[in-house]
């Protein structure tokens, strides 16, 4: 459904009438929607979670469901060396004039403590993760430590919630899920007998899950994390309504006082004694939104959730919500490629983990020059191509050769054997190839002479060991993206010289928007003179987030959705003063 005649109940004809009654409506079911229901729900609060969609998780489901926060419990068991010092210290360098003194102080404080209170008696658990943050170098950054990873999940303990799992993007066998820590054990099998071991191991209990389930039920990431919210929920009777979306807020005398919801075809009238959280997705999916909030970075394509339209934003707009959109930038962004299909529609390819940053490709613009390191981050990269200006028509391409497709894959292409050749894609022109340099610059409508310079430019700094532009290999980020075995001076520079030779074009995409709701660090929803709209309460990607559409490091979209999420939790039940 659509929100074009949605509007706001001002007084119920019977206000002393509704179908259901509970002391807090969370309206979506990613993370941030689903920890404000759990954490709500350890307060003694009756909690309802509604979602519009027939399958939970939203975009947090799609992704790998990492968060990053400091200092956590995790990282102190471990004897991480780190401080909130240390944190707030990289914060301050990375955020620079988009630093909120009042967000980050809540978010490092309350971080480690939302993590203690999820641990005590649900489902959820995160370990640590190995992931450096972006900018390590950073004064205050560190190489591991502050990214925490969902603890894998057997889905067949959820039951007859099994399907109400949202599928994840990227499977193999039609339906088994595989971290990125596997995959160079399932695409290199015969390497050695304990990959060939983990793989008969994975693929056995895939098979034997067929008989029974329609996809694998060994969860990861995001699938994994949205599970354990499932089963923590389950477990507290709090009840969840899916295909239930948010119709109108009910607000009498200048306060949200409870909500309608679609459900069954029926227009259900259900208060919410202590408040309403929005927790929405955002608006990617929203083009009038995308186009009116993103400001000098226009685009068309994201990862996020089909049904992530704005809802909550549009909603809380007419409740007198304010916009905050003091961002660097209005999404949190990476690459991606556009293939077509059979049928004429279009897929949108995620930035991959084998062939992203990998010594040997390039990524240049239409004017035949490289424009930033390529080993930097996903959201980096893009961040530099809106910052060099080329135009929405054109973005830019990966360039590669041969050796470096066989081995790394490109795109939705696999290394070989899993692709044995590059014509099905050109044919339906998802890459060009060319015998040479040259000829590849001329089928993508670039300069041939200036690519060629580029090339042999790059294949010099790859025989040197030093990146004289972009420093590509100097961080740990860039260097956790490093192949020793390419037997360079420096593991993330390889030369581009065996042809043909790979051109992929690639396009801008959000994985999910920074600009959202202007709130307090309580989740309160604000009005256009910074005064809270009582009864009406924001996180995750339906408020502004605390790092302004900047990538400090993995997991700085949910990190901030669950802290958020416990904030708000603690104000509806009286326990934020």
């Amino acid at each position: 459904m659509t929100l074009a005649s949605a509007s706001i109940v001002t007084r119920p004809a019977d206000s002393s009438q509704w179908d259901e009654i509970y002391d807090v409506v969370a309206v979506g079911s990613g993370a941030a929607g689903l920890s404000a229901a759990l954490f709500a729900s350890q307060s003694g609060l009756k909690v309802l979670v509604c979602e519009k969609s027939p399958k939970l998780g939203g975009t947090t489901a799609l992704s790998n469901g990492m968060i990053w926060v400091p200092c956590s419990p995790q990282a102190m068991a471990a004897k991480v060396t780190d401080s909130i010092e240390n944190a707030r210290t990289y914060l301050r360098n990375e955020l620079g004039n988009y630093y909120r003194e009042d967000f980050v102080e809540a978010y490092l404080t309350d971080g480690p403590a939302a993590l203690s209170q999820i641990a005590d008696g649900t489902d959820v658990k995160f370990t640590l993760a190995s992931a450096p943050d972006y900018h390590s170098s950073q004064i205050g950054g560190v190489d591991s430590g502050r990214a925490l990873s969902p603890a894998p999940y057997d889905g067949r303990l959820l039951g007859k919630d099994f399907d109400l799992v949202g599928d994840p993007i990227r499977v193999v066998l039609g339906g088994m899920m595989i971290s990125s820590g596997e995959v160079t054990k399932f695409l290199n099998p015969l390497k050695s007998v304990d990959s060939m071991r983990h793989v008969l191991k994975r693929v056995g209990r895939y098979a034997r899950d067929r008989m029974s389930y329609r996809r694998g039920t060994e969860f990861s990431g995001g699938n994994a994390l949205i599970a354990r919210f499932i089963a923590s929920l389950r477990k507290r009777q709090v009840p969840i309504w899916t295909e239930a979306p948010l119709v109108r807020l009910v607000i009498e005398d200048h306060k949200v006082v409870g909500a309608i919801i679609r459900r069954n075809g029926r227009d259900l009238r259900v208060r919410a004694d202590r408040g309403v959280v929005l927790a929405t997705g955002g608006f990617p999916r929203d083009a009038g939104l995308r186009a009116s909030l993103s400001g000098p970075h226009q685009h068309d394509d994201t990862l996020a959730h089909p049904d992530s339209t704005g809802d909550g934003i549009k909603l809380a707009q007419q409740a007198g919500g304010a916009i905050d959109n003091d961002v660097a930038s209005a999404g949190f962004w990476t690459p991606v490629s556009l293939l077509r299909d059979k049928k004429g529609g279009q897929q949108t390819v995620p930035y991959g983990w084998l062939d992203r940053g990998r010594p040997g490709v390039i990524a240049v613009g239409p004017d035949a020059r490289r424009f930033v390191n390529e080993s930097n981050s996903y959201h980096d990269i893009c961040l530099a191509m809106f910052k060099s200006g080329y135009p929405k028509d054109k973005r830019f391409f990966f360039i590669c050769d041969s050796e470096f497709l066989k081995k790394r894959g490109m795109g939705h292409m696999l290394p070989w054997p899993w692709t044995m050749g590059t014509k099905a894609y050109e044919r339906v022109d998802y890459i060009k190839v060319g015998a040479t340099i040259a000829d590849l610059a001329r089928k993508i409508g670039i300069d041939a002479n200036d690519l060629e310079k580029t090339v042999d430019e790059h294949n010099t700094h790859a025989r040197s060991g030093k990146d004289p532009y972009f420093q590509r290999g100097e961080s740990a980020f860039n260097r956790m993206l490093g192949d020793p075995s390419v037997g360079t001076v420096n593991p993330n520079l390889g030369s581009i010289t065996a042809g043909p030779f790979i051109a992929l074009p690639i396009v801008p995409a959000t994985l999910g928007t920074a600009t959202g709701l202007s709130t307090d660090t309580w989740g309160h929803v604000l009005d256009q003179d910074g005064k809270q709209i009582q009864g009406l309460y924001a996180c995750g990607n339906d408020a502004t987030s605390l790092m302004r559409g900047l990538y400090p490091g993995a997991g700085i979209t949910i990190g901030p959705g669950i802290v958020f999420a416990y904030r708000a939790a603690k104000a509806l039940a009286g326990r934020n003063s």
